[in-house]
């Protein structure tokens, strides 16, 4: 029974994961960028002062037989623990992941969520990108899909071949925006009175939207050819949205 017990609270452990905790100060001017993930990257904002990255594989101790040695990554020093290169300077954090493209550590992140936020990763990484509650610019570069879900940008989004699907709660900017996708369908859902200088762009694929674009354009019908630009709720910021062989959908949120 004893045993049962201890080997319970192993497998809850290795669940719970390592974690690795970065501190921030004024993150209202902050900046997190996140370099070469594996695997599926989640990121969640939170209102807190600390980056908190955990990981649920298992240990990054080097093997037995290289006790007294050290990692050695081509792509810099591991100083987390997790296989992860932490650079900070005041409110800028830059970190990279230094394992084989081979290797998924099934990494998770919470940030704060007014922190501006990067993220690039390779053709050669097969992740899926994901950011929920962020209050501040979100940049992504990926060759995979992306999801954003309650944002307020702006954003800077692009995909070589995957879908992007984007709901913005509250725009809380007037930056401009700029979403693009090489192969796989852009589907936006704006504020319900989103005032912007909307600009579509596709070569193969069509425009969808239930805002009335026009008088005749009503209950998400195509409504364009290749290239289409119209002020919505009388125009406001530039909102670039650009796919060249996807659909693209704009829907009405709240």
């Amino acid at each position: 029974m004893i045993i049962v017990f201890l080997l319970f609270f192993l497998y809850a452990g290795l669940l719970a994961g390592q974690e690795h905790k970065i501190t921030v100060q004024n993150t209202r001017e902050g900046k997190l960028t996140l370099n070469d993930f594996s695997g599926d990257l989640p990121v969640e904002g939170y209102s807190g002062n600390e980056i908190i990255i955990t990981s649920t594989s298992e240990s990054f101790a080097p093997p037995e037989r290289a006790k007294g040695l050290k990692p050695i990554y081509p792509g810099g020093t591991d100083n987390s623990g997790l296989g992860l290169a932490v650079q900070k300077n005041g409110s800028q954090v830059e970190v990279t992941c230094l394992l084989h493209i081979t290797r998924k550590a099934d990494y998770k992140i919470r940030v704060p969520d007014n922190l501006a936020l990067e993220i690039t990763s390779g053709c050669e990484q097969s992740s899926d990108i994901s950011v929920v509650n962020m209050k501040n610019e979100v940049d992504i570069k990926n060759c995979h899909g992306i999801e954003l879900k309650n944002v307020t940008g702006p954003l800077v989004l692009s995909t070589i071949a995957g879908d992007i699907d984007v709901t913005i709660n509250n725009i809380a900017q007037d930056k401009p925006f700029s979403i693009n996708s090489i192969s796989g369908d852009i589907d936006i859902t704006l504020p319900v009175k989103t005032a912007a200088n909307i600009e579509l762009r596709t070569v193969t694929g069509g425009f969808y939207s239930d805002f009335d674009v026009t008088d005749t354009q009503k209950d998400l019908k195509r409504i364009g050819g290749n290239q289409l630009t119209f002020p919505l709720n009388g125009g406001g910021f530039k909102f670039s949205i650009v796919n060249v062989s996807g659909n693209i959908y704009l829907r009405k949120g709240n």
